[in-house]
């Protein structure tokens, strides 16, 4: 018999694509007002209306997506060759903590935005030594030097 009439259901690629369609169907909100709760999920960072975020992170802290949003915001804000007003977001409310990991890495895979990973925006790094702090210098505030 030939493999051709086998068929395997992809549950993680079917968690993906409605993940990912949620997130690109949820209303876009202007990352100065996004008027997010403060509940635990997902969101993503868009700038001048690019349909590809350049940010996906999750929120699980205890302000959940309100905090993260402001804590970008405030990292964006004064900063040269960049605009605040030009940056919109767009969030998922994930119910269950164990899901979340997963609802942030969807989009990540699919998109690969550009501003993952970069030191001094994307991570909260404690302690000495962190983004803010005298004489630190992180490829952030290299790309976006505060004015």
């Amino acid at each position: 018999m030939c493999d051709e009439h086998r068929f395997d259901f992809d549950v993680d690629q079917a968690y993906a694509d409605q993940l990912i369609f949620a997130l690109q169907e949820s209303p876009s909100h202007p990352l100065t007002v996004p008027g997010a709760p403060g509940e635990i999920g997902v969101y993503a960072l868009y700038r001048s209306g690019d349909p590809v975020p350049v940010y996906v992170g999750q929120a699980v802290g205890a302000q959940g997506v309100r905090a993260r949003l402001r804590d970008h915001r405030q990292k964006i804000e004064h900063r040269q060759g960049i605009d605040v007003n030009d940056m919109s977001c767009k969030y998922l409310l994930i119910a269950r903590l164990w899901e979340i990991t997963r609802a942030e890495q969807a989009p990540i895979t699919r998109h690969d935005p550009s501003w993952n990973g970069i030191p001094g925006f994307s991570m909260h790094v404690a302690g000495r030594g962190r983004p803010g702090m005298p004489g630190y210098v992180n490829e952030w505030d290299r790309m976006f030097p505060r004015e």
